[in-house]
């Protein structure tokens, strides 16, 4: 299948598509509707303070809305170097259209992104299940909903943030290269070159991901001379390309206007904004860990806060069953790192999908395929877990990580004999119909309130 013809829907993926298609529009059509007056006025700057002021989501940011608004970049583009050439030219067609008609559909050109990318991840993890894995058509649907009932895989589907194009982008790498392995197929250079444009583009550790996968369905052919130049090389070339001209053509003169602004702020209202200046300051500093050092990757990198108390309440708690308490906070500005649940129910069912994640990888830890995937996840342990990287916030990764977790249960469905398996898909089932029920439900509340 040529890469344009893998978008094409499949007739048993339909169903199952259209289902999770009207959940990701009723849940970007309410995260609209929150604010709906504030997010489509086309009032001409003040882009900034009120989409900061209205929107909070677990630390999710909404810089793609205040750039597609009004061309304000508050990315960091080396680490995402696609982002912005993505967002431009919906800026100028919505430019054109705050003139036109006085509206911004920021918004809306956002929540038509997201809705795309939410559905192409499902399409791709579902095929995954089915066609890499060779899994049954019930196991297939079944372990794609566990994985979008997850608490951080959900909202990412409704948030104007990149995380869920990083995830239809990598289960799209899985797909391709997982077929590949199962073929005995090579992944072409030219391929890779267009699957590390796109992942790294849109997160540069992503493209580590896609190298990785190019190496396990390569094996010693990914070290050619074509593939290292072609498939490697040339697409991080053309990102540094495509992102220092982005930076001295847009960034270099926003500075400049940004600085200026600051500073008729400051000269206005010096009292107002050194007071709330402070209050940030002693807030970020009463929940940040301490950096590793003072230099650029230094200050990323967080060794004090607490490993083991991280993979309980956020890795592995907050990232799969949201909080009660703090409901979507976010730790920048109004919630604690560490939250508890208020029902021991929780840590139950945490303790469940850790087991049953570990049993799997028991199971198919043989497969290639499994092995890719846990350089993969070695990846986000060692960046987020070891060296600290967003630990305070480690759940809004969990689009970049948690599909290991159904894909390892599906090699245990795969493998049991017959009565332990049908033992195993009722738990499965109940744990997706809970976990659907827990996190949708207190999605819904957060945003009717």
């Amino acid at each position: 299948m040529s890469m344009l013809g893998i978008f094409k829907i499949k007739k048993e993926e339909r169903w199952l598509a259209v289902a999770l298609l009207v959940v990701f529009l009723m849940f970007n059509g309410l995260l609209i509707a929150s604010h709906y007056h504030t997010y489509t006025m086309g009032a001409h700057g003040g882009f900034w303070t009120l989409f900061t002021k209205n929107f909070r989501m677990s630390g999710y940011d909404n810089w793609s809305w205040i750039t597609i608004s009004g061309m304000r970049i508050h990315f960091e583009t080396v680490r995402h170097p696609l982002y912005l050439t993505f967002l431009y030219p919906l800026y100028l067609l919505n430019h054109w259209l705050i003139d036109a008609v006085g509206m911004n559909f920021a918004v809306w050109f956002m929540a038509a992104i997201i809705i795309f990318s939410a559905f192409y991840s499902v399409i791709f993890m579902y095929r995954v299940f089915r066609e890499v894995m060779e899994l049954k058509r019930t196991d297939a649907t079944l372990l794609t909903l566990l994985l979008f009932s997850f608490g951080h895989v959900l909202v990412p589907a409704m948030v104007p943030d990149h995380f869920i194009i990083s995830l239809m982008l990598l289960s799209m790498t899985m797909y391709i290269t997982g077929m590949k392995m199962k073929k005995g197929h090579l992944l072409t250079a030219w391929q890779s070159l267009v699957l590390t444009f796109f992942t790294a583009g849109m997160a540069t550790s992503n493209g580590a991901k896609t190298l990785l996968a190019g190496l396990f369905a390569n094996g010693r052919r990914f070290f050619t001379w074509k593939y290292l130049l072609i498939g490697v090389l040339l697409p991080f070339l053309l990102l540094v390309g495509i992102q220092q001209s982005q930076y001295y053509l847009l960034e270099v003169p926003q500075q400049a206007v940004i600085h200026n602004i600051e500073k008729v702020n400051r000269e206005k209202n010096a009292k107002k904004v050194a007071d709330r200046s402070r209050k940030r300051s002693e807030w970020l500093k009463a929940h940040t860990g301490k950096s590793a050092g003072d230099g650029f990757i230094g200050k990323l990198m967080d060794v004090s806060t607490p490993r083991g108390k991280t993979l309980v309440e956020n890795f592995f708690g907050e990232s799969i069953q949201l909080h009660q308490r703090y409901l979507l906070k976010d730790v920048s500005w109004d919630r604690p790192v560490f939250v508890s649940y208020s029902w021991v129910a929780n840590y139950v069912i945490e303790a469940i999908i850790v087991l049953l994640f570990l049993i799997g990888i028991g199971f198919g830890w043989r497969s290639r395929f499994l092995q890719m995937l846990l350089t993969w996840f070695a990846c986000d342990v060692t960046l987020h877990l070891i060296l600290g990287f967003g630990i305070n916030e480690v759940y809004i990764m969990t689009a970049g990580w948690a599909f290991i977790i159904p894909i390892a249960i599906g090699y245990a469905l795969r493998s049991l004999a017959r009565k332990p398996q049908r033992m195993l898909r009722s738990v499965l089932t109940v744990l997706t119909a809970y976990l659907w029920i827990y996190n949708g439900g207190q999605i819904a509340l957060y945003l009717l309130q």
